[in-house]
């Protein structure tokens, strides 16, 4: 049995590990997809304190190695329950079982899907979540970009370098991303604004070939050749299989305290995965040290407690560990 079990292997999750594993606690981290979460995707982050630039994969990479040199077990496996019983956590995956004293749910999001025609037909067949993981796929080749914020926007640029065209596609008038990504925007010639446009369908035979999109002010559809079709319009969380032990709130975000405790005691929730106002890699770091910060003095509370409780009992029910008298 583990001190601690944490959910999630992304920047929270890895943060929390490094600080319950120098607290002494015996840990293991648990990961569905690759560690890292959002951060390892991104290709450029610029405002992580002490890098004026990193790639995301990069940092990722080092925070593991900090987590893994401090001996703490990871395990790639789908978490399917969690339960509780007795003051014991047990965490069921699609391999095995394992339980712990805590846990710490570090999950993270996934990404947001368009649910048109063709995505699931061309899914891994010119569709894609990733500029970074895929983008290497359409060098030369024209594609689009759905989406209107930073991670929008930084998808299209990353992909400008490689393809010949990209087109970024929005509801709105304007992207919604920060100044930095609009600044950089305007000195890209290969990218194609399309304002006020939604995908309504995705076509193609055995790879995607054609992306039609629809004007929703005229009711205008366009088909646009294209050979990719790289999705970003926002995150949602996925948190169903912990409902029962935490609370979500009506978007499906985990509700916690300000120490990332959940209404179960020995349960915390930390990052993206939780309900919050900011979410970026440095507030995530920020949840994961908080969150293991909590665990250990819960996990440290229940031992004294546990201690307590054995202690032997003299007839008249107090301790029979004599003090002696002060002089």
């Amino acid at each position: 049995m583990y001190d601690l079990i944490i959910i999630g292997g992304g920047v929270a999750g890895m943060t929390a590990a490094i600080y319950a594993a120098r607290s002494g606690l015996s840990t293991l981290i648990i990961e569905k997809a690759g560690f890292g979460g959002q951060a390892a995707l991104t290709d450029k982050i610029e405002n992580y304190p002490s890098y004026k630039e990193i790639d995301g994969f990069q940092l990722a990479a080092d925070i593991k190695a900090q987590v893994d040199a401090l001996g703490v077990k990871s395990l790639s496996a789908q978490v399917k329950s969690l339960t509780k019983e007795n003051d014991i956590f047990t965490v069921t995956t699609d391999s095995d079982s394992y339980q712990s004293k805590a846990v710490i749910i570090a999950n993270g999001v996934r990404r947001r899907e368009l649910g048109i025609p063709g995505e699931d037909e061309f899914r891994g067949r010119g569709i894609s979540w990733c500029a970074v993981c895929d983008g290497g796929f359409f060098r030369k080749k024209k594609t689009a970009v759905i989406g209107a914020g930073n991670s929008a926007l930084g998808d299209a640029i990353y992909l400008s370098n490689l393809c010949e065209d990209v087109y970024l596609i929005f509801r709105r008038d304007y992207p919604t991303a920060t100044k930095s990504y609009m600044d950089k925007l305007e000195h890209i010639d290969n990218i194609h604004l399309m304002p006020r446009h939604i995908p309504v369908e995705i076509k193609g035979d055995r790879l995607v070939t054609t992306l039609t999109i629809k004007n929703i002010d005229s009711g205008e559809e366009t088909d646009l050749a294209v050979n990719g079709v790289f999705e970003a319009i926002g995150l949602i969380p996925d948190n169903d299989v912990f409902a029962e032990l935490a609370e979500l709130d009506d978007n499906g975000y985990l509700l916690t305290d300000s120490e990332m405790r959940t209404k179960t005691p020995g349960l915390f929730a930390a990052g993206d995965t939780r309900q919050k106002s900011l979410r970026q890699i440095v507030t995530a770091c920020s949840d994961g040290a908080q969150a293991a910060t909590a665990a250990h003095d819960y996990i440290s509370d229940t031992r004294l407690r546990s201690n307590i409780d054995t202690i032997p009992q003299s007839p008249n029910g107090d301790s029979s560990i004599s003090q002696k008298e002060p002089k």
